[in-house]
């Protein structure tokens, strides 16, 4: 393998740990990204950019991977001729110290027409994280990162799988994903309509991938995937925004992903407890509750 390492104007002993390591392996290439853009999509295409690999896999700069997760992905897509492996995850929090692992347990293999054909089931049982994904090169030769601080990955996801014809799946969280306070995906995205509306973007290319098209239903459930997303940033103790600027920001993003369309096709059966009273405050159109009660019940939680 090659692990191709890319430092983007990091402020710390990051470039210096990393190029004591490309010293003493050949297999370690140390890169830098000295564009003018930067942020993870432009700094993962430089890497595409440089990649000679069959495959090729990203990872996040915090997490940690098992050792035998290239070897498994290797066999397995060579087996099942897939164009996409994907692997299980573990969520660690604390320095590992409580974890929860996901991971699919549906068919072993799914191809295209059958994704098409199970979508709500694809969706909610499939991981869509970038870091879960072992692809082959001749997929995603073509496919580059957008400019954007978040969904970025997401985006090339999506794209990927516009070429996928099979994925298969290990069962088994041969990722570690370490929750930390801070990291992209835990802080406040300023530019969050835009993102999403990109993101929103390469999530209609590939649900309009398939030949035959696919029902409005498999619309809704991404689409609320975004819109959620958005109430929890917005509702989060983190987010810097009046109430009245919170529901603005909410109100743009409604209308660039055309929510209103897809409002009352979702349906509540996914959702237990919690998440439910969300997603039915959402569904009926009292989303603003969540903006104010949301931030009240993080503070007190984490308290207790």
């Amino acid at each position: 393998f090659e692990l191709l390492l890319i430092n983007d104007r990091s402020t710390d002993k990051s470039k210096e740990i990393c190029e004591e390591y490309s010293k003493k392996d050949e297999r370690i290439i140390l890169l830098e990204n000295d564009t003018e853009n930067h942020g993870p999509g432009p700094t993962r295409n430089i890497g595409l950019d440089n990649a000679t690999g069959e495959f090729v896999y990203f990872m996040d700069s915090d997490d940690w991977i098992d050792n035998s997760l290239f070897q498994c992905a290797v066999e397995r897509i060579r087996e099942t001729n897939a164009d996409i492996v994907q692997v299980g995850v573990e969520y660690e929090w604390n320095d590992g110290k409580n974890s929860l692992q996901q991971y699919w347990n549906g068919k072993p293999i799914m191809t295209k027409d059958e994704i098409k054909n199970d979508f709500e089931n694809f969706r909610n049982k499939n991981g869509f994280m970038l870091w879960q994904q072992f692809f082959k090169m001749e997929t995603v030769k073509s496919i580059r990162f957008e400019n954007i601080m978040n969904g970025e990955d997401l985006s090339y996801v999506m794209d990927a799988y516009c070429n996928a014809e099979r994925i298969a799946y290990i069962s088994k969280p041969l990722y570690h994903y370490r929750h930390i306070v801070g990291s992209t995906s835990h802080r406040w995205v300023e530019n969050i309509v835009f993102c999403l509306e990109q993101q929103w973007e390469h999530q209609k290319k590939y649900l309009q991938s398939f030949d035959e098209g696919i029902d409005i239903s498999a619309y809704a459930l991404l689409a609320y995937d975004n819109y959620m997303w958005a109430i929890s940033q917005l509702g989060s103790d983190f987010c810097p925004l009046s109430y009245k600027d919170k529901k603005r920001e909410l109100k743009l993003i409604k209308e660039k992903i055309g929510f209103n369309k897809y409002r009352g096709i979702y349906s509540l059966k996914f959702h237990h407890g919690i998440a439910k009273i969300y997603y039915a405050l959402v569904k009926y159109r009292f989303e603003g509750i969540i903006l104010i009660l949301r931030p009240i019940y993080i503070k007190k939680f984490k308290r207790t």
